[in-house]
């Protein structure tokens, strides 16, 4: 197996993690902005929005840590016969990714799976 960079990673994870039923925004279509050239487009992006107890709309940077899995879930797309790209991130990536996320005011917080 080739060794993927953390950019790859982000990619294949964050794009698994929208299967989850909460934080609904991540991947979505709906706010097409991308083509149009503004900006708030979440395609792709691995950020989801939540709303905190005070009613505070917070960005969140949504992955998996891994989609590698020994179960065969027929509703799981992550399942072990799925044909899906397989990553793991290793603890200090996802420090340094959420940090650096962080730094650029880009999140609030991480949605770990």
């Amino acid at each position: 197996m080739a060794v993927l960079s953390v950019r790859e990673k982000l990619a294949i994870l964050s794009d698994a993690a929208k299967y989850d039923a909460s934080c609904a925004s991540s991947g979505s279509a709906k706010r097409g902005s991308l083509r149009s050239g503004g900006i708030g487009s979440t395609e792709g992006s691995g950020i989801c929005h939540s709303y905190a107890p005070d009613g505070r709309c917070i960005s969140l940077l949504k992955i998996l840590l891994t989609n590698f899995c020994i179960y065969d879930c027929s509703y799981c797309i992550n399942r072990s016969s799925s044909n899906v790209r397989r990553a793991r991130f290793s603890v200090d990536e996802v420090v340094k990714l959420t940090m650096d996320f962080y730094r650029r005011n880009y999140i609030e917080g991480l949605f770990l799976s």
